[in-house]
């Protein structure tokens, strides 16, 4: 049975992780997690999926990485191992829709790697994140080090890296990591609410916003401020602008229906 799968509701499709009972990361999971995003990447360029929403199944969100699968590993191997991590984490960033990580419970290492790959991030009040690798000699593989220096700042960053605390998704919201907290029992249903309006929205424009933002992220404002005059134009040419316009001047703001395109 895979550990990772997708599902879909209108234009919405959902990444579910569900390796009970820690969800925990090995090499079927990695597997599984590749022929996911792969299964997502070709819905978003078809435009069958318009918002993607990652979530977990069972108690936990994820436990981590199975130690066994670092065991007898030497410095390339390990290299490699890593290299797996991140590149699920990058694909999961570099799809052109509106990504939601929905947590939970508590989240560790890996699993808050590949949640720092979406867009937002929601949890439940009662959720926790680390990335605990110091704990046994390990340092964040997966891109976590540097996506929550991007969200929460360096010295920030450097705590939980450098500690393996684990922290109350409380903290994690005052320090911009998350971006809503909710009580556990309303957080699927208004998560899946907000997806739904996301993926309503104009697809084409918002592909182009994710490219903007992370220009400026990785790059700078400047680096940003070059691509925006090319990326920003792409919009004139969508059917998408024009409904929205034509919409705007006939029934008024947030009435235009978008088709993605």
């Amino acid at each position: 049975m895979a550990k990772a799968r997708v599902s879909r509701a209108g234009d919405v499709a959902e990444l579910v992780i569900s390796a009970p009972p820690l969800n925990l990361f090995d090499g079927q999971m990695i597997a599984d997690l590749v022929a996911a995003l792969d299964e997502l990447s070709a819905l978003a360029r078809e435009g069958a999926a318009r918002a993607v929403l990652l979530r977990a199944e069972g108690k936990v969100f994820c436990a981590g990485v199975d130690v066994h699968e670092f065991q007898g590993l030497g410095q390339a191997q390990g290299a490699v191992l890593m290299a797996r991590f991140l590149a699920l984490v990058q694909t999961l960033e570099r799809l052109p829709v509106p990504t939601i990580a929905v947590v939970h419970a508590l989240n560790l290492t890996i699993g808050f790697e590949l949640c720092l790959g979406c867009d937002l991030m929601w949890a439940a009040e009662d959720a926790s994140f680390g990335l605990v690798e110091a704990t046994v000699g390990l340092t964040p593989g997966g891109g976590g080090t540097q996506r929550l220096v991007a969200r929460a700042g360096v010295a920030r960053a450097a705590e939980l890296v450098m500690t393996g605390d684990v922290y109350p998704a409380a903290e994690m919201y005052q320090w911009g990591v998350v971006n809503r907290l909710l009580p556990a029992a309303a957080l699927l249903e208004q998560a899946r609410a907000f997806a739904a309006r996301l993926a309503a929205g104009p697809t084409v424009a918002t592909a182009v916003g994710k490219r903007l933002l992370q220009a400026a992220r990785d790059h700078g404002v400047a680096a940003a401020d070059a691509v925006t005059p090319r990326e920003a134009g792409q919009v004139f040419a969508t059917r998408d602008l024009a409904a929205g316009l034509t919409s705007l001047l006939e029934h008024g703001p947030r009435q235009a229906t978008f088709e993605g395109r």
